[in-house]
């Protein structure tokens, strides 16, 4: 094959594997990105739920927190094989270009001595001046200097060059290297979570055959709970609606100062990307209707989300404001805060006392009070809303990866 046409097929040949591998490279981080949130969040799993165990004296609640694990580690098995089969895709596109680059170094080294031995036939002085002396004119001369000059110039680049295909080709080996042990050691990570979902997937068989026993029993439980959701959602917003007749509009929307509308202003500039409303947190349950994973027919209705933490935590403002409101459980005793933004309300729940008063002006990440424990499951559990007016907004909208 001629030298020029065998570079243009070396060259081609690079080009088209650089451009898939380079998207697989990126694929390959959000997939490690996404294996590490998950192993993240199993921690926290374990950290906010499992830890309360001892003090858990209901069924419902220990299979709801096994199914989150369950679903969880589940979905970080399938980013680990994906992952597995990128990391396998590079690998083998990888080995292709090594073998190419070793031929051409190959070629580069046979091309490069033949230089060395043209040279090293014509190295005597004696024949280099022989050379330029038996020329016909000066100016056939002259292109035999620069000729000389200009072969010795591409013997010196032809020997940079394999210095550099050699390093390169030793650079690919090492990063090779490097991936067969991640391919490895992410085989080994998969076998283990598939042995700790068989484990927890007995457990839960176990918990859900002593469930059923009482499933009635829980069911009135959970419908209680609901009740108490729908009753708390109810005197948020109709404390958040006498705030608006008291702003002075006949509407439902809050009648703003142009303070208050750059606070909104703000505030919505900020959408996606507020601070969470605890230092540290897991989400439980989501806002919106879904099923009950324990009973078929039975519908979660969440104004909001719930967020497990540590005991004693404190809940935090997610964006600078004014209390609004701080309303109190006549019976429980639990506390609840209001805080406005201009026509957003953040609403803090489920805590056992507050640092706050009606009308304080907080800062973003203020702590605002301590999260109630609960003794007889041994959950820290904040309750955190979003209005907009009398609207309820989706938390996971407005909270960063929440």
């Amino acid at each position: 094959m001629n030298k020029n046409i065998r570079l243009l097929f070396i060259l081609s040949f690079m080009f088209l594997i650089a451009m898939p591998v380079s998207a697989q490279k990126t694929n390959r981080k959000k997939l490690e990105a996404k294996r590490i949130a998950l192993k993240n969040e199993i921690r926290k799993i374990k950290t906010y739920l499992d830890k309360t165990k001892k003090k858990e004296r209901n069924l419902s609640n220990q299979v709801k927190d096994l199914d989150q694990k369950i679903t969880t580690r589940e979905d970080l098995i399938n980013t680990i094989s994906d992952e597995i089969i990128a990391i396998g895709s590079v690998i083998e596109k990888n080995t292709s270009k090594i073998s190419l680059l070793h031929d051409e170094l190959e070629n580069l080294k046979k091309d490069y001595a033949s230089l060395i031995y043209q040279s090293y036939k014509n190295k005597s002085s004696a024949n280099r001046l022989l050379f330029l002396l038996s020329s016909d004119s000066f100016y056939q001369g002259f292109q035999r200097f620069q000729y000389m000059k200009q072969y010795t110039q591409y013997r010196k680049s032809q020997g940079d060059t394999i210095k550099n295909k050699a390093v390169k080709l030793r650079v690919m080996n090492d990063s090779l290297a490097v991936m067969k042990i991640t391919k490895s050691n992410l085989i080994d990570e998969k076998k283990y979570e598939q042995e700790q979902i068989v484990s927890e997937k007995d457990k839960q068989e176990v918990l859900v055959k002593k469930y059923r026993k009482k499933k009635q029993k829980y069911i009135t439980q959970i419908r209680k709970k609901q009740r108490e959701e729908r009753k708390l959602t109810q005197q948020i917003e109709n404390l958040i609606k006498n705030a608006i007749k008291k702003s002075g509009t006949k509407s439902k929307s809050f009648a703003l100062t142009p303070a208050a509308k750059a606070l909104a202003a703000q505030f919505t500039a900020n959408k996606g990307k507020l601070p969470w409303p605890v230092k540290k947190g897991l989400v439980t349950v989501r806002f919106g209707r879904q099923p009950d994973p324990m009973n078929s027919g039975v519908v979660i209705e969440s104004s909001g989300v719930r967020i497990a933490t540590n005991e004693s935590a404190a809940a935090r403002a997610v964006f600078d404001g004014k209390v609004l409101a701080i309303q109190k459980n006549p019976q429980s005793g639990i506390l609840s805060i209001l805080v406005q933004h201009g026509n957003y309300i953040t609403v803090y729940a489920n805590l056992e006392s507050v640092f706050v008063s009606k009308g304080d002006t907080v800062k973003t990440k203020e702590n605002i009070g301590i999260i109630h424990t609960d003794q007889i499951t041994g959950k820290t559990i904040l309750k955190f809303q979003i209005w907009k007016d009398v609207s309820k907004q989706n938390p996971a909208s407005w909270v960063y990866k929440m």
